[in-house]
């Protein structure tokens, strides 16, 4: 394998010349860059990344934590935040937490110790250990999913309380008025808290009050249990929104199994616009979320953070859009 010397020689150079090029740094004339790049390329010399980055204090490096793998929303986001990365010359390192807690945190001081120059966060809670661990990270973090403002931690996230809102209203105005709300872990701010204080608020609004708020995970097995427990316990229910898609999916198979007309007898709408939405039966009327979008802004948010600029900008908050279908 050629090295540092090999091309030097060739080009007729010193090493410290050959270096500058390498580096793009100032200094070398125009003719002496060509006469190197042309040695580099006839020796097939090859950079030594690491050492290169140790000299510019500069890894390139990214970590992403991620929740799950097999998130529409997950995916999606990080669709758009390496093509954004990718772009400014930076690598990502994708770690999936499982949703445990516990790895989130150890996730971060894992990345620092591998020097990354920035982190972006997938967050389905905040508690104080999360919060402090993002506080000492030496890297820059950006939440997306979660509001970390408060705090002083830049954050990308939809507009969860809004989307609540217009669920309400949109079931309202079909007709529904026995309405349940299919949530998540009670931690997540976001996806359970926002959603169902939206909801919540626009009942109010129309004179209603909530029939049941139930308790799950993200899958589709969660849905289709809580569906056939609340609505044995609720019979009365004509309307019921789903946190995610997934969960409505779930939904879905259980009224189904329960010979109930889905939007005729039980309304339904679910969030995300996942692809299983398009293809449940019948089709699921759901909130187009701007994932992909989402993991761009968080990229180019972290990126000014890598660069001391853009502190200015604390959150980003992304609209959505009605998708409507058969169930609603």
């Amino acid at each position: 394998m050629a090295s540092l010397h090999d091309v030097a020689k060739l080009a007729g150079v010193s090493k410290s010349t050959v270096s500058r090029v390498v580096n793009n740094e100032y200094g070398v004339k125009k003719t002496t860059k060509i006469k190197v790049l042309q040695a580099i390329d006839e020796c097939g010399y090859v950079v030594n990344q690491v050492a290169k980055d140790l000299k510019s204090q500069r890894t390139n490096l990214i970590g992403v934590v991620v929740p799950r793998m097999s998130s529409h929303a997950t995916a999606q986001g990080v669709d758009g935040l390496t093509r954004t990365l990718e772009k400014a010359g930076k690598h990502v390192l994708l770690a999936n937490s499982h949703q445990a807690h516990e790895r989130e945190v150890e996730y971060i001081q894992i990345f620092n110790q591998k020097r990354v120059e920035g982190i972006i966060f997938y967050a389905t809670h905040l508690d104080d250990q999360l919060i402090q661990a993002i506080l000492q990270s030496k890297a820059p973090v950006v939440l997306v999913g979660q509001d970390g403002s408060l705090f002083n931690i830049p954050s990308v996230i939809h507009d969860d309380y809004r989307v609540g809102f217009e669920a309400g209203q949109r079931l309202f105005n079909a007709g529904c008025r026995h309405i349940g709300f299919l949530g998540v872990q009670k931690d997540d701010i976001a996806v359970d808290e926002q959603r169902s204080s939206g909801l919540i608020k626009s009942l109010k609004m129309n004179r209603l009050s909530l029939e049941f708020h139930a308790h799950s995970d993200f899958s589709i097995e969660s849905g289709y249990k809580l569906t056939k427990q609340y609505l044995s316990n609720f019979p009365e229910t004509d309307g019921i929104f789903c946190a995610t898609d997934r969960l409505a999916v779930g939904a879905i198979n259980a009224l189904r199994e329960m010979r109930i007309d889905i939007g005729v007898q039980v309304k339904l709408l679910g969030v995300g616009n996942d692809e299983l939405s398009m293809i449940s039966h019948p089709q699921l009327s759901t909130f187009s979320y701007a994932f992909e979008k989402a993991g761009e802004n968080s990229a180019s948010m972290l990126l000014d953070r890598i660069e001391g600029k853009g502190e200015e900008m604390s959150k980003l908050v992304l609209t959505f859009k009605d998708v409507n279908r058969e169930t609603c």
